[in-house]
């Protein structure tokens, strides 16, 4: 009796400690694993009594408020609790209205549960509450993707707020959000731009869609993101100065204003090439999660841009032997152009990576690339990759490249 008094009496002493923990430590990631230090079991134990709500996943307001402060202190503790890192960063957000120190204990939660869905909204709401637009809309994205296929009335409120969500922010961004059948579609809400939506209709798209996912055997589980942004804030996110879109990830591509001038109804896409370039890039980095070289990510997507081209269409594009870049040199030329302003470089690099991917197509067929796409993604590296599905080393494939160039140069 005696000594379970004593172990309450010296943990209603370090309470004040534990408080000045509480506004100490908030700055930090996750402050409990240095103040945990020197506690004894028995400390631990009735620590874990007084948080065992919450611990078992039940709110915060479920435990008095004068054992809140452990909660810092627990998460030293157990470090591997979902429920205690949700829970709290829950409660900093919601009745604490501390954003700062909420995100860290929710990005923790994710770790532990990525595709968790209430500690996903929750963090948007924090990043909504700082007025952090890019992480939110990454938190509602990612939201978007996990549900888009899950019809279920479990999920249809949330279905709800993402869509209600997504829309205020391009609203907030002067765009105007269209959901369409396989993208979902930003266009500025300025007149000047008024027909852009109309040139981006479901029937146009459609035929990118299947192209694409047809030729990669790749169906994303969710809607990709079209967003068109006018010439300064394009100018703003750009990845180089010459880019004219950019693909971010399997989730969405960037165009810009300037790519849609307006056309006849019914007729093809005048933008088609680079939606079917920056998709190209969206399904690549999905079949091979993220893991393709540059080299030929690039190249499948300049590939599936030109894929209707004719042998005279092409032909100009083949370099004389001394420009031929072996895979590696062509692949350190991708990293040093993205410095560069333009000029004959970049459309060299393109052009290179381009008939790299049409000469594994026209002598492997389209399987070839699927198959070193998926090797990819389990693990595989690029050589290895290419010896099983093309059963050549890298040299001897460039050999056989360079003499490919010869020949397509000479005929």
């Amino acid at each position: 009796m005696f000594r379970n008094q004593a172990h309450r009496l010296n943990l209603a002493l370090i309470l004040p400690l534990l408080i000045f923990c509480f506004c100490f430590f908030s700055s930090m990631q996750i402050s409990g694993e240095e103040a945990a230090l020197g506690l004894s079991p028995e400390q631990i134990k009735e620590i874990a009594q007084k948080l065992d709500p919450v611990l078992k996943g039940q709110p915060v307001s479920d435990i008095a408020e004068e054992d809140r402060p452990l909660l810092f202190l627990a998460e030293g503790l157990f470090p591997e609790s979902y429920n205690l890192f949700f829970r709290h960063g829950e409660y900093l957000a919601g009745d604490k209205r501390s954003f700062t120190e909420a995100i860290p204990r929710l990005k923790k939660a994710l770790e532990l549960r990525p595709k968790d869905t209430a500690a996903l909204e929750t963090l948007a709401l924090c990043h909504t509450g700082l007025k952090q637009a890019a992480e939110e809309v990454a938190c509602w994205e990612t939201l978007r993707e996990l549900i888009e296929e899950d019809d279920t009335e479990q999920t249809r409120d949330l279905r709800e707020r993402v869509t209600l969500n997504l829309g205020r922010m391009a609203a907030e961004n002067q765009m105007i959000m269209r959901q369409g059948r396989r993208f979902i579609i930003y266009t500025p809400v300025s007149s000047e731009y008024i027909h852009i939506p109309n040139e981006l209709t479901d029937e146009r798209l459609e035929e990118i869609y299947l192209q694409i996912t047809g030729d990669l055997e790749c169906i994303p589980a969710f809607r990709t993101s079209i967003i068109v942004l006018d010439p300064i804030k394009f100018d703003a996110v750009k990845p180089a100065s010459w880019a004219g879109g950019f693909a971010q990830g399997g989730k969405s591509m960037t165009l810009k204003t300037e790519s849609f001038m307006p056309s006849e109804a019914g007729s093809r896409l005048p933008a088609r090439g680079i939606v079917l370039h920056e998709f190209t890039h969206n399904i690549v980095f999905i079949a091979g999660a993220g893991r393709c070289p540059t080299w030929l990510n690039e190249g499948l997507a300049v590939f599936a841009e030109h894929k209707d081209d004719t042998f005279t269409e092409f032909k100009p594009q083949v370099p004389s032997p001394e420009q031929v870049m072996t895979l590696d040199q062509l692949e350190k030329e991708f990293a040093a152009i993205r410095k560069l302003e333009g000029g004959p470089r970049v459309d060299q690099a393109y052009q290179l990576a381009g008939l790299y991917a049409r000469f594994i197509i026209q002598n492997f067929t389209m399987t070839a690339p699927r198959l070193i796409l998926n090797s990819l993604k389990t693990g595989s590296t690029f050589e290895k990759a290419l010896q099983d599905v093309c059963k050549l080393q890298v040299p001897q494939f460039e050999k056989h490249f360079r003499n490919w160039v010869v020949e397509m140069a000479n005929r």
